[in-house]
């Protein structure tokens, strides 16, 4: 029954497009999940340049959310206002005392509450990516390659247009999705099942150290075992993708396409601090890009990154702990805080969102556009990575001046 009110809904609303890949290539995609326990196996979205047009496609562009995203996302939502976590602002939640108040006195009726909220204040866009795309063939031989991790809550698409603005510019996104309880919801195939894995959370007895520095660990196997199938990948050995949905997509395609003399890890939030970490573990990283890291999880860890670190904060994020573990750890970085904005805008939540009552309320309303802090969070990472590579810069963003502005 609730599948068929979801399915009205998008019905009624009518199809609407998250904004176009910003660069000159379009956007294909495929998702690959290997059979195993998560710590030994894979799942990620892969994202890759390709020829065919999403505006010709849409009937292989996938809407952003369906019925098991949102009830994760409201989970998450639920378990974040019972228990607040340490890294949330909470004058950024106009709603925060209310989903409080919710969680204690109408446990049963929150998810009800939120999911009726959902299908009246959010949109549900199509993504615009193609599934199963034929992928382009690289100009200069090879596509430099990104692995991204999500932040707390999110999923290997939640950060869509992120991922898709970056692959147009002819660069090739592996998303990870992590499946240790930090994820809004997710799921792995054992002895011959699907299991769920359900958004950990916590209590307010529970370590939450010791929970989150477990968890970064496992992030971080995750995150390197998706470099590994994808070196196997490129070297013709093609995994067994046991998703259903992917069956009959030759993998084979990406035989010998990625460079990984030009290979970046990327992260937010909590993926942030685990694209760190995994860099000090992982020589073949040329540089990593993290945006507002959370460096909780690995606050006691003694690690070193010795390659160049971009570091973008949001101006309500730049907290000093989480700069000074990364001057500590970090021997070369460029930094640059976004004016006005705030910790969420990097997901595509925000854009989903036109009350800027409802943005406030859920921490997503910047004081300037949504899309304009997009398309400069676009630009720097665009702008550091060409100079990464190539040894110079395509815009004047490189430069960066850290800030530790609350």
């Amino acid at each position: 029954m609730l599948y068929k009110i979801d399915d009205l809904c998008n019905f009624i609303r009518g199809t609407s497009w998250l904004p176009a890949p910003a660069g000159q290539w379009e956007v294909g995609y495929v998702d690959i999940m290997t059979e195993g326990l998560p710590e030994q196996s894979q799942y990620f979205r892969l994202y890759y340049p390709t020829d065919q047009k999403h505006t010709e496609l849409p009937e292989r562009c996938h809407f952003w959310s369906n019925y098991d995203l949102k009830n994760g996302f409201i989970n998450f939502i639920q378990a974040q206002v019972h228990c607040w976590p340490s890294w949330a602002n909470s004058s950024e939640f106009g709603l925060k005392d209310f989903g409080t108040f919710a969680d204690k006195f109408f446990t049963r009726l929150f998810k009800p509450i939120f999911s009726l909220g959902w299908n009246v204040m959010l949109k549900n866009p199509k993504i615009p990516t193609v599934h199963q795309a034929q992928p382009a063939k690289p100009p200069s031989g090879k596509w430099p390659v990104v692995i991204f991790s999500h932040g707390m809550g999110c999923n290997r698409y939640a950060y869509s247009k992120i991922c898709y603005d970056l692959c147009s510019e002819g660069v090739i996104v592996a998303s990870v999705e992590h499946r240790e309880g930090s994820a809004c919801h997710s799921k792995f195939f054992h002895k011959g099942q699907m299991k769920e894995v359900q958004h950990l959370q916590l209590e307010p007895t529970d370590n939450e150290l010791e929970v989150r520095n477990k968890q970064i660990h496992q992030r971080v196997t995750e995150t390197l075992g998706c470099l590994e199938l994808l070196k196997k990948l490129n070297e013709g050995e093609e995994p067994v993708n046991i998703l259903e949905s992917e069956q009959g997509y030759n993998l084979s395609n990406f035989t010998g396409q990625l460079d990984f003399d030009k290979l970046f890890g990327m992260g937010h939030s909590f993926g942030g601090s685990t694209a760190l970490l995994a860099a000090s573990k992982q020589q073949l990283f040329k540089g990593i890009i993290s945006i507002d890291p959370w460096m909780f999880p690995a606050g006691e860890e003694n690690f070193s990154v010795h390659k160049p670190v971009l570091l973008i904060h949001t101006e309500r994020f730049a907290h000093e702990k989480n700069i000074a573990k990364v001057q500590e750890v970090c021997s070369d970085i460029n930094a640059k805080v976004l004016d006005g904005a705030v910790h969420l805008v990097h997901t595509d939540a925000p854009l989903l969102i036109q009350n800027d009552f409802y943005k406030s309320g859920l921490g997503m309303l910047c004081t300037r556009e949504t899309e304009h802090v997009l398309h400069e969070n676009h630009s720097i990472i665009k702008s550091w990575i060409f100079s990464m590579m190539y040894g110079r810069s395509i815009l004047k963003t490189s430069n960066f001046g850290l800030s530790s502005t609350e």
